[in-house]
């Protein structure tokens, strides 16, 4: 009778310790990462986790990448000379990378969803300056903080390996990835469209380009506010609950991050890949903008 009692005892502790699998619509393993890729579904948390992050990082995309589409009448507008465009294009790539390696850090210690948001909306607020800049120097930092918004990268990224189990995380992160960065080529239509009918509508040149901007800044706002609302860091709930559960650990700050020098490591590795990735302007060549010698070779980079 004994044996019995024990082992309903057993059984019932082995019940209670399963995970809690019937609250997701999707297949998950142990610990309740989706063991299944549905592309067109919207299911909580997994499935809009990967939309959330793919469009958020899309819109970042047209946001830091509409200035060259327009570059023509921009230029003319604020009398800026080549130097002064190509200078602008390198300081945008720079404060992505500036911003890569922070994000990191941030997603370790909010999470992704609240440090994907955060970001777009502080440099939201530069976009909607790109209307009323009136000097190339005004010019060039706009484009350097509206590429920090670039590093929701590394938080979509990171979102998607906390979602999806190792067989389908890389084909995840490769579909956010990869139609995040198409937001690059989306610019290119959606600049000159909207352009062309503020034109229409009756505004000038110069002030039809400025009002195009409104539309990347507003596509970055509402990306921004639906992460922040709908998003969910982790299958079970976001960090800050999680924390205060008990069921994540709470990473320190200064001894785990300040102390580091893997930053520094990385960083110049980091900064000539993403140059290399960008080319300077998605599609320009490096010696074009003064970065590379065309006889430069990629050996040579490295060892310096």
């Amino acid at each position: 009778m004994a044996d019995v009692v024990a082992t309903n005892k057993v059984s019932s502790l082995e019940v209670e310790q399963q995970p809690d699998v019937a609250q997701f619509k999707m297949p998950v393993d142990s610990d309740h990462k989706a063991t299944e890729f549905w592309l067109f579904s919207f299911a909580k948390p997994h499935m809009r986790a990967f939309h959330l992050s793919w469009f958020s990082f899309f819109c970042c995309f047209v946001s830091s990448f509409a200035t060259p589409p327009l570059v023509t009448v921009i230029r003319d507008n604020l009398s800026l000379t080549t130097t002064d465009v190509g200078n602008a294009g390198i300081a945008s790539v720079a404060g992505a990378v500036f911003a890569r390696v922070a994000m990191g850090t941030a997603c370790d210690l909010v999470g992704p969803r609240l440090a994907s948001a955060s970001l777009i909306l502080l440099t939201t607020p530069v976009v909607y300056c790109t209307s009323i800049i009136e000097s190339a120097t005004g010019f060039l930092l706009v484009r350097f903080f509206t590429g920090f918004s670039l590093a929701t990268f590394v938080s979509t990224q990171f979102w998607m390996s906390s979602m999806f189990s190792p067989p389908k995380v890389g084909l995840a992160n490769g579909v956010a990835g990869g139609w995040g960065n198409m937001g690059g080529g989306a610019t290119q239509l959606i600049m000159p469209l909207v352009y062309d009918l503020i034109r229409k509508i009756g505004s000038t040149n110069f002030i039809a380009w400025r009002i195009a901007f409104f539309i990347p800044g507003l596509m970055q706002t509402f990306s921004a506010f639906a992460v922040l609302m709908l998003g969910q860091d982790m299958p079970d709930g976001n960090y800050n609950k999680l924390h205060k559960a008990g069921e994540k650990h709470k990473d320190n700050f200064a001894q785990e991050r300040l102390l580091s020098n893997r930053p520094k490591a990385f960083s110049p590795i980091l900064g000539y890949s993403s140059m290399t990735c960008f080319k300077a302007e998605r599609g320009g060549r490096l010696k074009e903008v003064g970065l590379v010698r065309e006889d430069t070779h990629l050996g040579q980079v490295i060892q310096f």
